[in-house]
């Protein structure tokens, strides 16, 4: 089984499991015992409430991590410009307007 997310898109996306679980556990806690009483339209309410916002939460998680992680495949994907010396060695015209400030007494 490949998994979708890697352990970084993973670590990203922690940030979120706090909030889904206090949401599940509200709405655990309102399905067990009855806070507000039990008028229908306040209970109906109270639940569309903290099970859209989790829905919604759980769905813009899911999403987003798919575009970490295709962001990241893409990134592994393409060449590195810049990660290379010997790239930037290679066109020293690029450089040359960064070689004044350089006065080399490091």
């Amino acid at each position: 089984m490949v998994s979708t997310f890697d352990r970084e898109t993973l670590l990203d996306l922690i940030v979120n499991a706090i909030p889904l679980a206090m949401m599940a556990f509200f709405i655990a806690v309102f399905a067990l015992f009855n806070p507000f009483g039990s008028d229908p339209a306040s209970t109906a309410i109270q639940f569309a409430i903290v099970v859209l916002t989790f829905g919604g939460l759980f769905v813009l998680t899911y999403y987003s991590g798919k575009a970490i992680s295709n962001a990241e495949e893409e990134l592994e994907a393409e060449p590195a410009e810049f990660a290379e010396p010997e790239a930037a060695a290679a066109n020293p015209d690029e450089n040359a307007e960064y070689a004044e400030l350089d006065d080399g007494s490091d």
